[in-house]
């Protein structure tokens, strides 16, 4: 089969023949129909409160307020300059870290590529919370100790606009490493053996062959955590708020919990923060979109890692700074304030104890509640989830039925919703009749699900792209419909990318706050939104506690997944 032949027969599986194309059809709109429900029925309520008066009225008085007041306009131009700064940062470091893994030779490597991506289960609002503890200008563990080496002032003051842009970037920072170090990965490492073979140094082969080369990759980083930086809700909630430093998100939550709520100018501000993103995504578009500057060998060339010399320990110590403040300090210090009676520099014996483990498990009745609606919302949401995710990812690459490319669209589509954004969407849409879904649980279940589809989708499309249809078309061939064959033969074939999908979701809904803090409702909290009134009550040692169960739950799932998927066993067999 010519590879012509096989690209037709990869895109129509499941549309050979009338009688098999039409009920695809109305699946696919009935697909539509939902994503449709899901993402622009809740943006359409965001756009008409926008510019509806209080009377009901047209109006643009809202857009007035949100650009005029100096309250507001202080908080767009912060949320610009926290993303911007985040993004230069994380940017600059990431891709640095990706570049000393992936192409030189310190020490340690793989322990340090394994641990970057750790800030994905700690999350930045727990981050946040940390260095609230540890940089608290009276409280601070490291002020504490500076100050008991005869210092008259803070050492760090973590309530700052640069203290907020520092803890982003430390867990957006993932983001731009993964990228750039897949595009490190790609490249034919001739060229860089070829520059210093000709008497170029490491500096000048860096800056002149291997950044070029990686440039896409480094800027579709650079504007997605500009992004994501945007739209986070957790940190600048944690450090702003005793600084008053109000962001975009900050600002729509205050309008909503305040009384009378102004539900028109949290909407016009949701779409200024709704321009902000997807700026930043379709810039990253933009230079993902571009003529690739990467060249990938053909005859397999193997790399050889730059040999650093003198600057090798310096560079591996650089690395795992990077580790010490974005894993090591944080978790350390939430384990150590979870097991201790009080705060300070000096540390004791008789300061440990288990009883702010035994309250949030036994005496905090909100514990009980958050994880059963997180477990339930993580494990049936995400199972939901990434079999919606497995259907739209064959009918938008299996098939050729009109309609396919809006499919892929609208999954995608919630990438450049921020939580606060979309949780706004949902409360206005379904707080009222004909279906009213706040104070349920499944108006949690619509958002986790919506904000994290394209993930799944990502995930299940990625593996279906490289399993070629032949099982499928048999299948077909043999009189199966396409419903058996898709539950038969597709499912199973998918299973790695649906494992995989399944536990980054299971991550991201017991972790999800942005959307959570706008539409809980008593009884209903969950995990992160448990963590975060325990901050608001200033129990610092209680939700350390709750924190620290969070993170062994998470991590415990993915240990399993990875167990009964069987990862180690294929890397094993392939020999990496």
């Amino acid at each position: 089969m010519t590879s012509v032949e096989m690209g037709k027969s990869r895109a129509s599986v499941f549309s050979r023949g009338r009688a098999l194309a039409d009920p695809l059809i109305y699946v696919q709109f009935a697909v539509i129909a939902l994503l449709c429900i899901m993402i622009l029925y809740p943006a359409a309520h965001i756009f008409a409160a926008s510019v509806r008066d209080t009377d009901g009225s047209f109006s643009l008085r809202w857009f007035q307020e949100a650009y005029t007041n100096p309250r507001n306009y202080w908080a767009i131009l912060n949320t610009i300059v926290v993303a911007s700064g985040a993004s230069l940062v994380a940017t600059v470091a990431g891709s640095f870290l990706a570049w000393a893994v992936v192409r030189t030779n310190i020490p340690g490597r793989r322990l340090i590529e394994m641990t970057a991506i750790v800030p994905f289960i700690t999350t930045p609002f727990l981050g946040a919370l940390s260095w609230v503890m540890l940089a608290n200008p009276t409280t601070g563990l490291i002020n504490q100790a500076w100050q008991m080496l005869g210092a008259s002032g803070p050492l760090i003051n973590i309530y700052t606009l640069s203290g907020i842009i520092f803890v982003e970037a430390l867990y957006e920072m993932p983001f731009v490493f993964l990228m750039v170090a897949g595009a490190l990965r790609s490249m034919d490492p001739t060229l860089e053996e070829a520059a210093l073979s000709s008497g170029a140094s490491l500096m000048k082969t860096t800056f002149t062959v291997t950044l070029p080369l990686a440039l896409p990759a480094i800027l579709g980083g650079a504007f997605l955590v500009f992004a994501l930086a945007a739209e986070q809700f957790g940190v600048p909630a944690v450090l702003g708020a005793p600084a008053r430093i109000r962001v975009l998100t900050t600002s729509i939550i205050e309008t909503e919990v305040s009384y009378p709520p102004r539900h028109g100018l949290g909407a016009a501000l949701c779409i200024t923060l709704l321009i902000i993103a997807l700026g930043g995504l379709w810039l990253q578009r933009r230079a993902l979109g571009k003529r690739s500057y990467t060249t990938v060998s053909g005859k397999g060339a193997r790399s050889q890692r730059i040999a650093l010399g003198k600057w090798r320990w310096a560079i591996c110590g650089l690395c795992f700074a990077y580790i010490v403040l974005s894993v090591v300090l944080p978790v350390g210090t939430l384990v150590l304030s979870s097991l201790r009676t009080m705060w300070t520099a000096e540390i004791s014996l008789d300061q440990f104890t288990l009883e702010h483990y035994r309250y949030v498990l036994f005496d905090y009745p909100i514990t009980h509640r958050a994880v059963l609606n997180s477990l339930f919302l993580a494990v049936v949401g995400a199972t939901v989830t990434m079999l919606l995710c497995a259907l739209i990812s064959v009918l938008s690459l299996r098939t050729r039925l009109p309609g396919r490319r809006l499919l892929d669209y609208l999954a995608m589509l919630p990438l450049g919703f921020p939580g606060v954004v979309l949780a706004f969407g949902l409360l206005q849409a379904w707080i009222s009749p004909p279906l009213v879904l706040y104070g349920t649980i499944w108006i949690l279940f619509i958002a986790y699900a919506t904000r994290y589809l394209p993930i799944g989708v990502r995930s299940t499309s990625s593996t279906l792209m490289q399993i070629h249809p032949e099982l499928e078309e048999a299948s077909l061939s043999c009189g199966a419909g396409w419903f058996r064959t898709f539950r038969n033969i597709t499912l199973p074939l998918l299973k790695p990318g649906l494992i995989a999908g399944w536990a980054l979701l299971f991550v991201a809904f017991t972790r999800e706050l942005s959307a959570s803090v706008l539409l809980y409702s008593p009884t209903l909290e969950v995990f992160s939104v448990a963590v975060y009134d325990l901050a608001q009550a200033g129990s610092f040692r209680a939700l350390s506690a709750l924190a620290v169960l969070q993170i062994l739950v998470s991590v415990a799932v993915l240990a399993i997944v990875k167990k009964v998927s069987g990862v180690d066993r294929t890397a094993n067999s392939d020999g990496n």
